[in-house]
């Protein structure tokens, strides 16, 4: 199996953080270099943005992926053996006491909170295909408002890998783990002994508040 997901978590100074994930779309050509290109240009116009500090960190994460999407579609324009390439994404900006959230596609963020597992965004997703993604046919991104950190929030971040494991058992090991070290690897060995013939690749990403 080719992995064809990307990620990335930076910690930006004083509490605030950026976390990505991107999952290309198998089934088309060369998802590996879509959702490495698009997580790449996200964080460098992300970047941009918060420097210029206006607008609001919800305009940072869309506009962000808004360009991930035109550099994808410059890349295919230059090169059509490209044509076609297409990217998930699922994007986390958290400060102290709030955060900021934003995803195209079927990558999952998923938060634990007060024991229990909320799936944050909408998952693009109908009959076994993606209805919106990065680079060939983005007909909406979901974005979350500023809402509330509270004490012992717990952040996941996955490409659609995820969903081999049910929410309990993804809940349980994301509330059990001591550290977000811990969760991703208790996470994914739990993925690889599940042993499912159709698993997809998944990568995950947590954060602990």
């Amino acid at each position: 199996m080719r992995q064809e997901d990307a990620w990335r978590i930076e910690s930006l100074g004083d509490g605030e953080l950026l976390a990505m994930v991107a999952d290309g779309l198998g089934g088309h050509p060369s998802g590996d270099i879509a959702s490495r290109e698009g997580i790449a240009e996200m964080h460098r116009e992300f970047l941009e943005c918060r420097a210029q500090a206006e607008p609001l960190p919800r305009e940072w994460l869309k506009h962000s992926i808004l360009a991930a999407d035109s550099h994808l579609r410059v890349m295919q324009r230059r090169d059509p053996e490209l044509e076609g390439m297409a990217t998930t994404m699922v994007a986390l900006y958290a400060r102290p006491g709030e955060f900021w959230a934003a995803s195209v596609g079927d990558s999952y963020l998923l938060l634990r909170r007060r024991g229990q597992l909320i799936v944050m965004n909408e998952l693009h997703a109908e009959g076994g295909g993606v209805t919106s993604c990065v680079g060939f046919h983005l007909s909406r991104v979901d974005l979350a408002d500023r809402l509330l950190v509270e004490p012992g929030d717990r952040f996941l971040l996955a490409s659609d890998g995820i969903a081999t494991l049910d929410s309990d058992e993804i809940g349980g090991l994301l509330g059990e783990a001591p550290d977000p070290e811990s969760a991703v690897s208790h996470l994914l060995r739990a993925i690889e002994d599940s042993d499912s013939p159709s698993q997809d690749n998944a990568t995950v990403i947590a954060v602990f508040a």
